[in-house]
C-alpha cells in the first residue's frame, strides 16, 4: 500500500520549540539569553531543512508566562496549519468530554414484533465513532440476529443526525476530495482498518491471470457501496503504474495504468461519497449474513423516534486510547 504522505517537520517544529523556552523567560531584545539564542539556532534549523524546499512555514513562540514573543517568522502570514490543528483540537475533546468517554453507535426498532417479523423500521443510529469497522457493524448485526428478529418488513433508517449535513470543509482542496485525508464528516461511518481513515475504502489492483488481461480488483471492506470501472491492463513485465480515482459526486473508483504478472497487488485508500450510506451498506450486508432480512429500502439522514427500543450497542474505545491512533497515525 502507499500514502500521500504530509511532512511532519513542522509538527515536530512546535515541540522543539517549545521545550526550548524553558529558561528562556528572562531574555531581553538588547540581551538574548543562551537559552534564546538556542531557540533561535534550534527553529532556523529545522527550517533551513532541505526537505521543506518550497515549503512556506510561520513560526511564533510565545512564553505564556510573561506573554513576551521569544521568536517569530512569518508570524502574521496566513496558512493553513494543517494536522497541528489536532493538538488544539484533541486537547479540546480530552477538556470537554473527557478521557473516559466512548462513542456508541446503536440499533433499535420501531414497531411490535411476533414471531420475528419486525413491523416497522430498523433504526442504525451513530454517535461519530470514527473507529468503527465493519466488524463492529458484524457484532451488531449478530447482537440483532440474537433477540430473534428475522424480517424487517420496513426499512432500514440510517441516523447521522448527531451531526449537521456539512460533509467537506468550507476551505478543503477540491482536488483531494478523493483521498483519504480528505474523507467526508458524518455521524455515522466505516473504517476499513485499525489505521481508522474513517470513511475510506482500501482498494486492491491484482495481476490478472494472463498479460492483456484485466486486473483483479477487489475492496476491504467488501461493500456494494462503491463501483469499480476497471481500465487498467496486466503486462508481462514492467513498472506498476495503477491509480485510483474516485470521479467527483458519486461512487464509481477508476482504475487506471498497468501491474505486471507476479507483482504484489497494489492498494490504495479512496473516500467514499456519502460515508452515511457506506456504514448503512455495510450493516445491511451484516445483517444479511446473520439471517436478517429488510424487505424495505435504506432511508439516509432520518433521526430515531423516542419510542424505537434497543436492539444493539457498540461503544468506541476511550477517548484517551483513542487519542494514540488519532495524533500518530491519521495525518
Amino acid at each position: 500500500m502507499h500514502r500521500r504522505l504530509f511532512p511532519r517537520a513542522l509538527a515536530v517544529l512546535v515541540l522543539v520549540a517549545t521545550a526550548a523556552t524553558a529558561g528562556a523567560t528572562t531574555a531581553t531584545a538588547e540581551a538574548p539569553t543562551p537559552a534564546q539564542t538556542r531557540l533561535h539556532a534550534t527553529i532556523d534549523a529545522v527550517l533551513a531543512d532541505s526537505r521543506l524546499d518550497g515549503a512556506q512555514a510561520g513560526v511564533v513562540v510565545v512564553d505564556t508566562t510573561t506573554g513576551r514573543t521569544l521568536y517569530d517568522r512569518n508570524g502574521t502570514r496566513r496558512l493553513i496549519p494543517a494536522s497541528n490543528t489536532k493538538l488544539f483540537t484533541s486537547a479540546a475533546a480530552m477538556e470537554l468530554l473527557g478521557p473516559g468517554h466512548r462513542f456508541t453507535t446503536d440499533v433499535s426498532a420501531d414497531g411490535p414484533r411476533h414471531a420475528g417479523m419486525l413491523s416497522g423500521d430498523l433504526y442504525l443510529r451513530g454517535g461519530g465513532d470514527p473507529t468503527i469497522l465493519a466488524a463492529d457493524y458484524d457484532r451488531l448485526a449478530a447482537q440483532v440476529a440474537a433477540t430473534g428478529v428475522r424480517v424487517v418488513a420496513g426499512n432500514l433508517v440510517a441516523d447521522d443526525t448527531r451531526y449537521d449535513r456539512d460533509r467537506l470543509g468550507p476551505d478543503w482542496t477540491w482536488d483531494d476530495e478523493p483521498y483519504y485525508y480528505a474523507a467526508q464528516v458524518s455521524a455515522l461511518t466505516v473504517a476499513p482498518d485499525t489505521d481508522y481513515d474513517a470513511g475510506t475504502v482500501i482498494v486492491h489492483a491484482a495481476p490478472g491471470t494472463r498479460a492483456g488481461a484485466r486486473p483483479k480488483i477487489t475492496m476491504t471492506p467488501d461493500n456494494g457501496w462503491l463501483r469499480v470501472e476497471n481500465r487498467a491492463e496486466t503486462v508481462t513485465e514492467g513498472e506498476t503504474t495503477i491509480s485510483f480515482e474516485r470521479e467527483h459526486g458519486g461512487n464509481t473508483v477508476v482504475v487506471t495504468g498497468q501491474i505486471a504478472l507476479g507483482q504484489a497487488a497494489e492498494s490504495d485508500w479512496v473516500t467514499v461519497w456519502e460515508p452515511t450510506g457506506y456504514a448503512a451498506d455495510v450493516f445491511r450486508s451484516a445483517l444479511r449474513r446473520h439471517g436478517v432480512r429488510v424487505l424495505g429500502r435504506t432511508v439516509l439522514g432520518a433521526a430515531t423516534p423516542d419510542t424505537a427500543k434497543p436492539l444493539a450497542r457498540h461503544d468506541s474505545m476511550p477517548l484517551a486510547d483513542l487519542m494514540v491512533p488519532f495524533l500518530k497515525l491519521l495525518r
